[in-house]
């Protein structure tokens, strides 16, 4: 009997935290017009590519200078990728390691580009219960 209710508990519990599988739907490119993740799918940013930028630490929020950094807009905060650091900006900035891609965003997470010459390649899935 005990394990009859282990069994109907588990199954119970697993019911109500179940959150279904993901199927590949299309690649998405990502540019200065601003997307949203739709209802029923998640995005995966796999890369973030910038172009003219020359090796070093400078950044702006803005595409005034090519040789600058230029953020990831996701959910209106700035996101500046130096090789394997990110530093966000909400307001200030501020440097953490634990910003590097890929980058998972849920249904209605929004994300752009600022320069219209840099993208990011996002891999589109359905949330298949």
């Amino acid at each position: 009997m005990r394990n009859v209710l282990f069994v109907f508990a588990f199954t119970v519990v697993g019911l109500f935290h179940a959150q279904g599988n993901l199927q590949f739907n299309q690649i998405v490119t990502v540019g200065t017009t601003s997307l949203t993740v739709p209802a029923g799918k998640v995005w995966k940013v796999e890369s973030y590519s910038e172009s003219e930028v020359t090796f070093n630490s400078n950044y702006s929020s803005g595409c005034v200078n090519s040789n600058y950094h230029r953020p990831l807009v996701i959910n209106n905060n700035n996101y500046y990728f130096f090789g394997n650091l990110a530093t966000a900006s909400s307001g200030a900035n501020y440097v953490t390691t634990g910003n590097k891609l890929p980058i998972w965003l849920k249904p209605g997470d929004q994300i752009r580009t600022v320069c219209s010459s840099d993208f990011a390649s996002v891999i589109e899935f359905n949330i298949v219960p």
